[in-house]
C-alpha cells in the first residue's frame, strides 16, 4: 500500500480542522437533546461535504481514517470516546469502500461512502460512548435499536446529501483547475 503524500496529509488536515469547527459550532446546540444521535444529525450534511472533498481530492484507500484521526486526536481534549467512535467509522467505511467497489472515485461512490460514514458513525458513538461515557446505560441503549436504526438512516441521508453538493463542488473545483 502506498504512503500519503505530504500535500494529501495537508489537505486531510485542512478538512478535519474544517469538521472540527462544524462540531464545535453544532454539537453543543444539542448536547442537552436526549435523542439518540443527534450529535451526528447535526453534523451530517457538512461532514459529508468535506469528506466528499476529500475522497475527491485525495485518492489513497484510508483516506476515512486519517481524516478521523485527524479530527479525532484533536477532540480527545473534548472527550476520549471522540477518536475512538470517530476512527472506527473511519476504518470501517474504507475497508468497505476499499471492497465494494472498483473504482471508488466515481461519483456515487463518492456520495455513498459519505453516507455510510454518518450512519455508521451513530451506532458507534452510541456504543463507545455507553461503555466510555457511562451516560447511556448499555442495556437501555440495546434495548432502543429502532431509534439507533432510525438516526443511522437519517444520517446516512443527510451525509449523502452533504456528499452530493461536496461532489458538485469538486467538479467546479476541477474546472477552474484547484483540484486534480
Amino acid at each position: 500500500m502506498k504512503m500519503f503524500a505530504t500535500k494529501e496529509i495537508i489537505f486531510a488536515a485542512i478538512i478535519a480542522a474544517a469538521m472540527i469547527v462544524v462540531s464545535l459550532v453544532a454539537v453543543p446546540l444539542v448536547v442537552a437533546v436526549p435523542i439518540p444521535g443527534i450529535r451526528n444529525l447535526v453534523v451530517a450534511p457538512f461532514f459529508g461535504l468535506f469528506l466528499s472533498l476529500a475522497l475527491v481530492r485525495i485518492k489513497h484507500p484510508a483516506t476515512l481514517t486519517l481524516v478521523s484521526f485527524l479530527t479525532g486526536a484533536v477532540q480527545t481534549f473534548i472527550a476520549p470516546v471522540i477518536l475512538v467512535f470517530l476512527l472506527a467509522s473511519g476504518i470501517v467505511t474504507d475497508l468497505l469502500r476499499y471492497f465494494l467497489w472498483r473504482d471508488p472515485q466515481k461519483p456515487a461512490h463518492v456520495i455513498i461512502t459519505a453516507g455510510v460514514y454518518m450512519a455508521v458513525m451513530v451506532p458507534f458513538g452510541a456504543f463507545f460512548g455507553a461503555l466510555m461515557a457511562g451516560r447511556t446505560p448499555l442495556a437501555a441503549l440495546l434495548t432502543a435499536p429502532l431509534f439507533i436504526l432510525g438516526a443511522a438512516l437519517v444520517c446516512f441521508g443527510l451525509g449523502a446529501l452533504g456528499a452530493f453538493l461536496g461532489v458538485k463542488i469538486a467538479r467546479e473545483f476541477k474546472s477552474i483547475s484547484l483540484v486534480k
